[in-house]
């Protein structure tokens, strides 16, 4: 029922305006076929039926689940394709070059999306002493509780260590 839930909302994130449910952390763990921290290729627009999707290159550099594959092909709703320019609200910019840390999904007819849009994007930034910090701005999008309530978003900021331990953490006890 919650993956039902969970791509019910992606689909109403893709037509005009976004409503998404609020994702905790372990609900994003549990629920991506995938979680990888990778680098960005350039987009380009491709149409899916009626919808226009953004589709990037990874190149893989560390994976916490899912295949080992070194690259994959990321689809972001929104672009444009010719003439037709599609936008979504909550959709992430995935900013060619850039370094990010992804959870991920793949649907029934094999493309690989961002789950819960940009919830599932952390910017990789690095502090003065080195460490690596994982940054997740708030989302933009209307986001609800379950029970549909509209509920608020603050984003999320963590050490790169305290990710790795969390998802072990959460991945070991759904085993």
């Amino acid at each position: 029922m919650t993956r039902l839930v969970a791509q019910l909302a992606l689909l109403a994130a893709s037509l005009s305006g976004a409503t998404l449910e609020k994702l905790s952390f372990d609900e994003m763990v549990n629920r991506s076929t995938a979680i990888v921290r990778a680098t960005v290729g350039p987009g380009s627009g491709r149409q899916h039926g009626a919808l226009v999707y953004t589709h990037h290159r990874l190149t893989v550099l560390e994976s916490w689940k899912g295949n080992s594959a070194t690259s994959l092909d990321v689809v972001v709703p929104g672009g444009q394709v010719g003439r037709l320019q599609h936008s979504v609200a909550g959709a992430p910019v995935l900013t060619p070059g850039s370094e990010l840390v992804l959870f991920l999904w793949t649907s029934r007819s094999g493309l690989t999306h961002v789950i819960g849009l940009s919830q599932g994007v952390f910017q990789l930034e690095r502090s003065a002493d080195g460490t690596q910090i994982l940054n997740r701005a708030p989302v933009s999008a209307t986001l609800v509780a379950p029970s549909g309530r509209p509920v608020h978003d603050d984003g999320m900021t963590m050490p790169m260590t305290e990710f790795r331990t969390r998802v072990s953490s959460t991945l070991a006890r759904t085993r």
